[in-house]
């Protein structure tokens, strides 16, 4: 079974370990360079709360301008475990479910359990590899940018934990159990797809700040925010003198006239009236426990759907 799985599957496992190599001599590539960017223009002093250079500005804004584009343009691999969902997890039982070609395998003495058992372990195992290998690479990849932005909100999160396998096991649960139930590779895919987005963006957008409650800040619209880098701002708004919340736009119906040339007249406008600024944010220490949540999130969802798919697989196909 075991030889059989890896020559149903080489092409795939061949495309998958070479793309993964592409992209790996990519990210090694630009990470020396902004490496090396980032100890030229001395960004680390520049950070530090005791230099007060005055090329710091310009050198830190210098270092976002030349890596910002592909910092930005890395948040396109989110779209990996989708890919591995489609490609890989779709086609695995629907393919030969489509052809009728598991009748001959079940017939030499293989069961239902130990075929789909086979070409499960096969596949979860090469694809969680790579998953492992891409996260190590983009931790390494990202890390001096994660000084000045932090690692816990947006692309950073997704990438730098355990959270990135998470995603690969529930995309191809999802695709597996979706051919299993379809019969049809191309349906499965379409189903696949979309269930994967269905369930991947409320958690990011709207369960993910929420995991533990936010903590609040009141500071002084003149002192700058306490938060830090690497701590993730969930929400900022103002607060007035009687505790309620305005958003950017309210203020600057007040301070937006033709008498403010710049920020600093704004927030002098804004705190002659007694606005303040008020912070939601999940602080930096919370980034272990946090990954750990929507980890076990969706190694939860992806067991229940192997389970679905044995339980299919067994009970329903003929």
């Amino acid at each position: 079974m075991i030889w059989l799985t890896w020559r149903q599957h080489r092409v795939e496992a061949a495309i998958v370990f070479g793309a993964l190599a592409l992209l790996a001599a990519i990210l090694i590539a630009t990470g020396l360079d902004m490496r090396s960017a980032y100890d030229h223009l001395g960004i680390a002093s520049c950070l530090s709360a005791t230099n007060h250079d005055p090329t710091c500005p310009d050198a830190v804004e210098g270092f976002r301008e030349q890596y910002g584009q592909w910092v930005s343009a890395s948040a396109w691999l989110n779209l990996i475990p989708a890919l591995l969902g489609i490609l890989v997890g779709a086609p695995l039982v629907a393919r030969e479910l489509e052809h009728g070609t598991q009748r001959l395998v079940w017939t030499q003495s293989v069961t239902r359990w130990r075929w789909l058992a086979v070409k499960l372990a096969f596949v979860f195992v090469g694809c969680l590899a790579v998953a492992g290998t891409l996260w190590l690479l983009l931790a390494w990849w990202r890390q001096p940018w994660d000084t000045l932005s932090g690692r816990f909100g947006g692309a950073a999160f997704d990438f730098e934990g355990p959270v990135l396998l998470g995603f690969v096991a529930f995309a191809l649960a999802l695709g597996i159990a979706s051919g299993a139930v379809l019969r049809r590779t191309v349906p499965a895919m379409v189903l696949m797809l979309a269930l994967f987005l269905v369930v991947r963006l409320p958690v990011e957008l709207q369960l993910r700040p929420i995991y533990q409650p936010p903590l609040t800040v009141t500071s002084n619209v003149l002192a700058g925010n306490p938060v830090t880098r690497a701590d993730w701002m969930v929400d900022q708004q103002f607060i007035d003198a009687q505790g309620h919340l305005l958003d950017f736009r309210q203020v600057w119906s007040i301070c937006g006239g033709q008498g403010v040339a710049t920020k600093l007249d704004f927030l002098q406008c804004a705190h002659d009236h007694q606005f303040q600024s008020w912070t939601e944010y999940q602080p930096a220490s919370r980034y272990w426990t946090f990954q750990a949540i929507e980890t076990a999130l969706y190694a939860v969802l992806a067991l229940a759907l192997l389970g679905l798919s044995g339980w299919w697989v067994r009970r329903r196909l003929s």
